[in-house]
């Protein structure tokens, strides 16, 4: 496959990253040399202030695009190209509260509705959570699947939005259609001919990355969806499928 051909969109959180951490020295040299020699895109639930924490900027200005806020954002070189933003019922945002007081989890750390643009992000942990409280609640909530729970809930409740699945902790609220979804008519209107290869960490039925693997797969081939656990896979998948005959940039 010609790279001209091809465009290869990632995630951040989980695929590039660890949870809301920074990207690894040793795979950030690795990926440079991904965005010089393809046409690479982001996207993220997070906002951009977020992935300016996590990401470099030679990698954030260096890529196409980026799509913070799933998608609710795009920016290039830096500079904002649009932003759809939303106001949220004061009802939603109350249920959404009074799933989190009802949970049984009993750490609360702070912040626990978060308004981005287009979305709401929903945690009962509280995105104040560190590391150690946020890998705490992820196996709780393994267990208790009650991410899932909370975000059938709120969409069976409110049926005019999508509650999805989000990085380690938390839940995005969206009307229907501003998920990361619209990235594939986006691409489609840049690159009409090309190949789009997706690489997500939460591509399952309830996970944030589900509406632009479901448009992808729908779409058929040649498009490709590529589900990873984390970012070493991520990794290995790109040294293997897509880096054969280049060396890495220093």
């Amino acid at each position: 496959m010609e790279t001209e051909n091809r465009v290869l969109v990632f995630d951040v959180d989980g695929t590039l990253t660890g949870p809301r951490r920074r990207i690894q020295e040793d795979f950030a040299r690795f990926f440079r040399a991904i965005v010089q020699r393809e046409t690479v895109y982001l996207v993220s639930g997070s906002d951009m202030p977020k992935l300016q924490n996590q990401l470099p900027e030679w990698l954030l200005d260096g890529v196409k695009g980026v799509f913070p806020c799933s998608g609710n954002e795009m920016y290039e070189n830096g500079e904002v190209v649009y932003r759809h933003d939303h106001e949220f019922p004061s009802e939603l945002k109350d249920f959404a509260q009074s799933l989190i007081d009802a949970s049984a989890y009993e750490e609360r750390l702070g912040n626990h509705i978060e308004k981005r643009t287009g979305m709401l992000n929903i945690s009962v942990v509280g995105r104040n959570a560190g590391p150690l409280e946020r890998e705490q609640y992820s196996e709780y909530d393994h267990i208790k699947h009650e991410r899932c729970d909370m975000a059938k809930k709120i969409s069976n409740k409110f049926p005019d939005y999508d509650a999805t699945c989000s990085g380690q902790i938390s839940i995005d609220v969206a009307p229907k259609g501003f998920n990361k979804s619209r990235l594939f008519d986006e691409m489609k209107q840049r690159h009409p001919d090309a190949v789009i290869c997706f690489f997500g960490d939460n591509i399952g039925e309830e996970g944030n990355d589900r509406p632009l693997a479901t448009a992808l797969l729908k779409a058929g081939k040649p498009h490709k969806v590529f589900g990873v656990r984390d970012y070493t896979e991520t990794w290995k998948i790109l040294e293997e499928d897509f880096t054969p005959d280049f060396q890495l940039a220093s």
